[in-house]
């Protein structure tokens, strides 16, 4: 297990019991104690967990149901006519002949691989099998796909870990189009999990312009993991769902703001 699924594994089992001994923990997860109490360390400077004699608690609430990470059939059938408008406006208005963009492999974003037929040249970067398999039948000698390589998650259909992050440290994109499962003001963009996040922050790190796509239905969530605030976007991609306020508060940031 590498160190951030452990990270988010412990996590996920404090969230469940509420609290766990040094030792509980070191069993469950097959490392020693003191390997488990680095990663308490990192976890309490982030105020997710408090340092208790010989173990934890946890200081979130218990996810409630539907806060932990959908499956991807069920993200792929939510909004899902929604979520085809925003990639094909984007596909149009963001993408340029020549250009080299990053789509991470959110159910959105990996739509706008279907969309950009219309160009002669083009570089794809990605870290996702959905956003791969998508670009496929589009595939030539000009219009090239470049696959991030790494841990595969089942769940996600994303490649995490080392590779994956040192991948988008290496390569840089005019473009990167990315979502999340989550956006509140007060804690930007939100995902439910740790190793798709690191992704995408290299992804972020790596791109000119960075434009997020995301339908309105998941402003107001909030997830475990930060992506990105307001301050790490250029646009803002959404639909009429979204509410005066929120709409307030985005173009009052500064970023340019897209309602499809």
């Amino acid at each position: 297990m590498l160190p951030l699924q452990r990270k988010q594994a412990l996590i996920d089992y404090l969230a469940d019991k509420g609290g766990a001994t040094m030792k509980e923990m070191s069993d469950r997860f097959g490392v020693s104690e003191m390997t488990i109490r680095r990663d308490l360390n990192a976890l309490e400077e982030e105020e997710l967990i408090r340092r208790s004699h010989g173990g934890a608690v946890y200081l979130g609430a218990r996810p409630e149901a539907g806060q932990d990470e959908p499956e991807i059939t069920d993200k792929q059938a939510s909004n899902r006519d929604v979520k085809e408008r925003l990639a094909a406006y984007a596909a149009q208005t963001f993408v340029r002949d020549g250009d080299i963009v990053a789509l991470e492999n959110g159910t959105t974003v990996s739509h706008m691989a279907e969309e950009l037929g219309h160009l002669n040249e083009l570089t794809l970067l990605t870290n996702g099998l959905d956003t791969l398999n998508r670009f496929r039948p589009l595939v030539n000698e000009a219009r090239v796909a470049i696959g991030c390589g790494g841990v595969l998650r089942e769940k996600s259909g994303t490649f995490v870990g080392p590779l994956a992050e040192e991948f988008f440290s290496r390569y840089h994109a005019d473009t990167l189009f990315l979502s999340a499962l989550g956006y509140t003001p007060e804690a930007g963009f939100t995902d439910p999990n740790l190793l798709d996040t690191q992704v995408k922050i290299a992804m972020i790190r790596s791109a000119r312009q960075v434009v997020m796509l995301l339908d309105s239905s998941k402003i107001g969530r909030r997830f475990f993991a930060p992506v990105a605030g307001l301050k790490d976007i250029h646009a803002f991609v959404t639909d009429q769902g979204i509410s005066e306020e929120s709409r307030g508060i985005i173009e009052a940031s500064g970023v340019e703001l897209h309602i499809v």
